[in-house]
């Protein structure tokens, strides 16, 4: 064999062990990374069907914050009393204000109008320009 078969060779060589070694690598991270199974566990004094009852309860409450997330941007002018107080800072005193306002005057076109609202300051203002819109 001469020099340049024998670089060849071990190079062929060393590419073969790379490949193998790049290949551990990736069946490592794909054992590492993939979902763990989960086994579901009963204390001695929970059965299958209350386990299950948690699970609906907790599913439910997940649903219901996303769909609170997806409420925003609030609408100022058409959001009812339930949607008024998911903004924050703005609990049921302050909504039912919102709406008695709104009754009274109409469409509120700023939203420096809500300043003239028992509990609604600057900073209250500047957080509602956020997460709310008027139109």
């Amino acid at each position: 064999m001469n020099d340049e078969e024998k670089i060849s060779k071990n190079l062929l060589i060393l590419m073969f062990v790379f490949c193998l070694i790049l290949l551990a690598a990736v069946a490592a991270s794909i054992i590492f990374y993939s979902p763990k199974t989960f086994e579901p566990s009963f204390s001695e004094s929970e059965t299958a069907e209350e386990s299950f009852s948690e699970e609906i309860k907790v599913s439910e409450n997940m649903e219901e914050s996303v769909s609170q997330e997806n409420i925003f941007p609030i609408n100022i002018n058409t959001a009812t009393f339930e949607e008024l107080q998911l903004i924050p800072d703005i609990g049921p005193a302050t909504a039912q204000l919102i709406i008695d306002y709104r009754n009274e005057y109409g469409t509120i076109v700023a939203f420096r109008e809500l300043l003239s609202i028992d509990g609604i300051g600057e900073k209250t203002v500047e957080r509602l320009k956020e997460i709310c819109i008027i139109n």
